[in-house]
């Protein structure tokens, strides 16, 4: 027994020194905006472990097809040009800086007020159009809010803003290749916010995947010798998805991920997150990701393990936080008060990856002891419930109500239970899943009652028997 606990302790201190790292884009300093920095990031600390690229660093740059060095680009003076373009059934005129009336706006600014004009007039509006020249052979030109990590080839890829066209880094020699005129969106320009991709992920197929904030273009790119770029088109909405749409502009930014089913699954910059059918691209809403601090954009987003998911904000500086597929709630996992604040996090990790637990559990030992043997069993039984992927919250209860998390459970019809610990049946409930993610939630009216009480699901089609114990208060 005493070998035993000593066991459990060593294991809880495994855990608690346990380091979580991931690549992340950042500015140069915590709290900036300039997203041209890739570092490996501690999660749990907030430190950074290893950088990455510096903005500042002379890296060689070569052609993703050929080999060869990429070709520098002239970077000519900001310079002003005169034009005419008509939008919404208005003229503009953009003149240069010695015209009379005349404001100096940049095109974003012009094209923005041009949308704004009322139709019904016809104005013509004198601008000063001061346009930058992008010297878009700089690794970070136009900043960078997507990238994933391709573990099986130690790569991560990603894309500038607006450049429109796919690049790496090779970890190993530390090289950065370009898909040189190979187009990889369809932004137009550098306030184009629709056509902007910020998410970008590896998934359990082996190829990388990247969509555009409006969720219209949703492309992939195989990592194979031979790589192919294929823009797969719009996602569509769940029919269940009501006001939560893939397309609606507050959720514009935000990061995927993917899990070993085969779906990716986007977190949106407010918190929603929702599963991705590759093959349908049909977007389902899972709901909003709960207990984030005020001011929390969700921009960067990692598995850590199962259904635990990191997340980062390119707002605050507050801290790195874990969040459940199943409940969507979430916690602080960085200790220190002060972290990087990152555009976008990436890792090797699937989530649901059942095979990862597999290991772990062939490489624990047995207790020897009858007692140990009896701690060992109860804790087998409760890996079983975690493994089968049902799971009942909030623990204890306190309002009434009650949520069942199904995930990756096999489709059909479920009967759930309410039991008080005699065994005695209070009320019982029958449900359908039919998505791999699907939380059900139940209010009973004999849950008033304070008491412990059973809640047993059951399946005689899928061979599921779980039962959780829960509180109420």
């Amino acid at each position: 027994m005493t070998a035993f606990i000593t066991t459990l302790q060593a294991q809880k201190a495994s855990k608690a020194s346990k380091t979580t790292t991931g690549y992340a884009i950042t500015a140069t300093e915590k709290g900036g905006r300039n997203w041209r920095e890739v570092r490996m990031v501690d999660v749990t600390t907030g430190e950074t472990v290893k950088t990455i690229y510096d903005s500042k660093q002379e890296t060689e740059i070569l052609n993703a097809r050929t080999g060869k060095a990429i070709v520098k680009k002239d970077q000519n003076n900001n310079k002003t040009s005169t034009t005419t373009f008509t939008t919404n059934g208005n003229v503009f005129t953009v003149a240069p800086s010695h015209s009379t009336h005349r404001k100096v706006v940049n095109l974003d600014q012009a094209l923005e007020k041009a949308n704004n004009i009322n139709t019904n007039v016809n104005n013509h509006v004198r601008v000063v159009v001061i346009r930058q020249n992008i010297q878009t052979d700089k690794p970070f030109a136009t900043n960078s809010a997507a990238m994933a990590y391709d573990k099986k080839h130690e790569r991560l890829y990603y894309t500038p803003m607006s450049i429109n066209q796919l690049r790496y880094i090779d970890l190993k020699s530390g090289k950065i290749y370009y898909f040189e005129d190979e187009e990889f969106g369809s932004a137009k320009y550098s306030g184009d916010g629709a056509s902007q991709i910020t998410r970008m992920v590896i998934a359990s197929d082996g190829d990388g995947y990247a969509l555009t904030n409006d969720g219209n273009n949703l492309i992939r790119f195989t990592t194979d010798k031979k790589p192919t770029i294929t823009d797969l088109g719009a996602l569509t909405d769940d029919a269940a998805n009501a006001k939560y749409s893939i397309h609606s502009r507050g959720g514009y930014g935000g990061d995927m991920v993917a899990d070993a089913a085969g779906n990716l699954l986007l977190v949106t910059a407010n918190r929603n997150v929702f599963k991705i059918n590759i093959e349908s691209k049909v977007a389902a809403h899972l709901g909003s990701i709960k207990g984030l601090p005020q001011g929390f954009s969700t921009n960067g987003a990692m598995v850590e393990e199962g259904s635990k998911v990191i997340i980062a904000s390119s707002e605050s500086t507050v801290g790195y936080y874990r969040f459940d597929l199943n409940t969507l709630q979430a916690e602080k996992i960085s200790s220190s008060g002060d972290v990087f604040n990152a555009s976008d996090l990436a890792n090797g990790n699937l989530a649901f990856n059942k095979k990862k637990y597999k290991k772990e559990e062939e490489t624990k030992t047995e207790p020897v002891t009858e007692v140990s043997n009896a701690i060992a069993k109860k804790t087998q039984q409760e890996e079983v419930t975690l493994k089968n992927g049902i799971s009942v919250y909030p623990n204890p209860v306190s309002n009434a109500v009650v949520r069942l998390s199904f995930s990756e459970q096999p489709a059909g019809r479920y009967q759930v239970q309410l039991l008080h610990l005699s065994g005695r049946l209070v009320t019982a409930k029958e449900v359908n899943i039919n998505s791999a993610a699907q939380i059900e939630e139940f209010r009973f009216p004999e849950l008033s009652v304070k008491g412990n009480y059973l809640i047993r699901v059951s399946s005689e089609v899928n061979k599921v028997n779980v039962t959780n114990k829960i509180v109420v208060q």
